[in-house]
């Protein structure tokens, strides 16, 4: 995947990279809609429900037939320099991934949402350099025969995201999980925020919005709780 990133770099953007075994497709959504009210140049790479095109969005819409064709060729051109240098071909997720990657260059956006596809630490998206926020998802038994057979191995594939420094949002629902999310941030110098049930309230649940409060400890700035009220778009 380096060897594909090397032949496929551009200048950096703003990366916010998501992982998790459940959420991280909502998460995606509910960050990009955040940046879309702020009014920022944004991205978004998920998996797709019924067209290809939808895993690279741009301003949540999906890339036209050209422009998906356009970006199938450049990393094409570049796979097959690989395979001259004796590399083996990408796999399917990487392949599209180098895609996104390159449609997200062109259309010159400031910030990308990532999804990993599969674990963390040894997903394609992991490649793409330092993020300036990792968030990560509840976490549970799954692709076991993968990621290992119980939480706390899974939990550490996943704490393969989290960079040095780079602040790191996590559900803190799971003891296991949280244990090994935490000591990862500490090893790495990364601040981290918890989230737990506990910080928040579900105050109303309509057909297309979520409305809910959320209280934080605001550190070194207020005493007591900040309750804030946010309602999302689905």
């Amino acid at each position: 995947m380096n060897s594909l990133k090397a032949r496929e770099s551009g200048k950096d953007r703003k990366i916010i990279h998501v992982a998790g075994t459940n959420g991280k497709g909502s998460v995606c959504a509910y960050i990009q809609a955040i940046l879309m009210a702020e009014g920022k140049d944004r991205v978004l790479y998920i998996p797709h429900l019924v067209s290809i095109n939808e895993r690279i969005r741009v301003d949540n819409v999906p890339v036209d037939d050209e422009a998906f064709l356009g970006v199938f060729c450049q990393v094409m051109e570049a796979v097959e320099g690989m395979k001259k240098d004796g590399i083996a071909h990408p796999s399917y997720f990487e392949f599209l991934y180098g895609m996104a990657m390159k449609a997200f260059a062109a259309a010159d956006v400031e910030y990308i949402v990532l999804e990993t596809g599969l674990g963390g630490r040894l997903d394609a998206t992991n490649s793409a350099g330092h993020p300036c926020l990792t968030v990560i998802t509840s976490i549970s038994l799954d692709h076991t025969d993968i990621l290992g057979d119980t939480i706390e191995k899974i939990a550490a594939e996943k704490a393969g995201i989290i960079k040095e420094g780079v602040p790191l949002i996590f559900d803190g629902n799971s003891r296991a999980a949280s244990n090994i999310l935490r000591k990862t941030a500490e090893e790495k110098n990364a601040p981290c925020r918890e989230i737990s049930k506990n910080a928040y309230e579900i105050l109303e649940v309509g057909r297309k919005s979520i409305a809910f409060a959320g209280r934080m400890r605001m550190i070194k700035m207020l005493h007591g709780r900040c309750r804030c009220v946010v309602s999302i778009r689905l």
